[in-house]
């Protein structure tokens, strides 16, 4: 005799959890930019636009986003292919995405 029978509904819908965790992955990795996209991206994107600011947020900051693009040789300004206008590299905003 079982004790603690798996019911039907549970099944479903961790199945069901599964098959959108699996297109929200797919999803975020297909519209991660590659090398030549990034380097063609003029920055657009407005610092409202995205929540932009100077601090980071749960320990996500610009300098360790996708987006983020470091100063040129001789300055010390970063950017970002996204955002337009200067970014802090400690700074963060809702289009940040892990690399």
């Amino acid at each position: 005799m079982m004790t603690n029978p798996i019911k039907r509904r549970t099944i479903i819908n961790l199945g069901s959890m599964a098959a959108v965790a699996g297109s929200v992955a797919a999803a975020r990795a297909a519209a991660r930019p590659t090398a030549a996209q990034l380097q063609t991206m003029v920055p657009s994107v407005s610092k409202a636009a995205v929540g932009y600011r100077d601090i980071p947020w749960h320990g996500r900051v610009c300098g360790a986003c996708v987006w983020f693009k470091p100063p040129d040789a001789g300055t010390t300004v970063s950017h970002c292919h996204l955002v337009a206008g200067p970014i802090s590299a400690a700074g963060w905003c809702q289009a940040w995405m892990k690399p």
